[in-house]
């Protein structure tokens, strides 16, 4: 790690406190948010996650032939600028608007993209949902990014999505056994961002079914479960699976590029523990991909995750969805009555494997841990530290990853 990028990020973190002594203090004094509207027929709440990173590795020489020589990076990104709330019918539809804004990140042209366009419309037991929002598939790819233990998602859930997070279509939900079973069923098609017609661009279908096997301690133990499925077509009639290695900043360590093939099919399992403080949860995920001029390759990758909130909080659960939130520090920063906030730490193993057949994708696996401080509810102050082996084009590379995150969430 550089002086002067550590100095950057320094820097970039104290530019930014002003802020959060701000919103603290907006908070102690107790007055309504001004990000919300509640009208007779309409309410709305305006969020985003404003995040200023730093990554720095530490790359031995087989590492740097095979992805290049990775600087240290200092970035500001803005994400899920979003406008959420419901249409208040006598049974209320909820609406979502949400994108990213580019412009800000050196890695990126500028450009704002949107994430969820979306009109979720109860029908009876059932919730339809119309327009782009997530396929419904994964653990760990539907819930918030932000609120993980780890700055960023596990390499094995950035590598299995083909296309984008969000694609447009139609999603079925619902829930039974009493509200702790919840599924999912979906039918996408992603021309719309992959500038492809609506017949090249392929079909996507998604399911899942999950939930609680067993629940307890008002929420504070618990056995989730969950498998999910899904089925696509080959855009353009060929398949790329790539990844980061678990940071947004680099460059893809894995990558099959673009292969000939008719489609693919994931079959995912998941499994998630809760007591008290301590969480563990892990995913598997095996790919299937129909590609006779590559013999039919079969892609995998799983994490295992474990993390533990000293200060006592959990990650509380959500029955709808079937997926974990944020911490909420019982106990929040307070220059008034000297809270401490809540201090979570975390370790992570997981791996890709994108070699089989005539694909030679590269397999990464990687060991993280990670400390995270939430003075607030909005606030985190985050460090990752990573160990990764990658064995690609013949070579094994070992690369240190260390990432700093100061994050506000509203």
């Amino acid at each position: 790690m550089c002086a002067g990028g550590a100095r950057r990020v320094a820097g970039a973190v104290l530019s930014i406190l002003p802020f959060a002594i701000a919103s603290m203090a907006a908070q102690e004094s107790g007055h309504k948010a001004w990000n919300q509207l509640e009208l007779p027929w309409i309410s709305a709440r305006l969020g985003f996650a404003a995040m200023e990173d730093g990554a720095f590795y530490s790359q031995d020489a087989a590492n740097e032939r095979q992805v290049g020589n990775l600087s240290n990076e200092q970035l500001f990104r803005l994400d899920d600028l979003a406008l959420r709330g419901e249409l208040r019918f006598r049974i209320p539809w909820r609406y979502e608007i949400a994108g990213n804004y580019r412009g800000l990140d050196k890695t990126e042209s500028r450009k704002w993209a949107f994430t969820d366009v979306n009109l979720a419309i109860p029908i009876g037991d059932l919730t339809v949902t119309v327009g782009k929002q997530k396929e419904g598939s994964g653990l760990e790819l539907l819930e918030n990014a932000r609120d993980v233990p780890f700055m960023e998602l596990s390499v094995m859930t950035t590598a299995m999505t083909v296309s984008e997070s969000h694609v447009v279509g139609v999603r079925v939900s619902s829930s039974m056994a009493g509200g702790r079973l919840n599924w999912s069923a979906g039918w996408f098609n992603n021309w719309l961002d992959d500038k492809l017609s609506f017949g090249d661009s392929g079909q996507i279908f998604a399911g899942r079914l999950a939930g609680l096997a067993i629940e307890g301690k008002g929420g504070r133990e618990l056995l989730h479960v969950g498998a999910s499925a899904v089925y696509r077509q080959a855009p353009g009639g060929n398949l790329t699976l790539k990844s980061v290695p678990e940071v947004y900043e680099a460059g893809d360590f894995v990558d099959t590029g673009s292969f000939p093939a008719d489609h693919a099919t994931w079959i995912g399992g998941e499994l998630a523990a809760v007591e008290g403080a301590f969480k563990l949860s892990a995913e598997y995920t095996g790919t299937l991909v129909s590609s006779a001029q590559t013999g039919d390759p079969r892609f995998s990758g799983f994490y295992i995750m474990a993390s533990y909130v000293l200060t006592g909080e959990t990650h509380p659960y959500d029955r709808g969805t079937g997926t974990f939130g944020a911490i909420r520090p019982s106990a929040p920063f307070s220059f008034r009555h000297g809270g401490s906030g809540a201090w979570e730490v975390a370790a992570r193993y997981s791996k890709i494997d994108l070699t089989d057949g005539a694909v030679s994708g590269g397999v990464f696996d990687r060991w993280s841990g990670a400390l995270s401080w939430y003075p607030t509810s909005e606030w985190r102050l985050e460090f990752n530290y990573g160990y990764g082996r990658l064995d690609r084009s013949g070579i094994t590379g070992l690369t240190r990853f260390y990432q700093l995150r100061l994050q506000f969430q509203l």
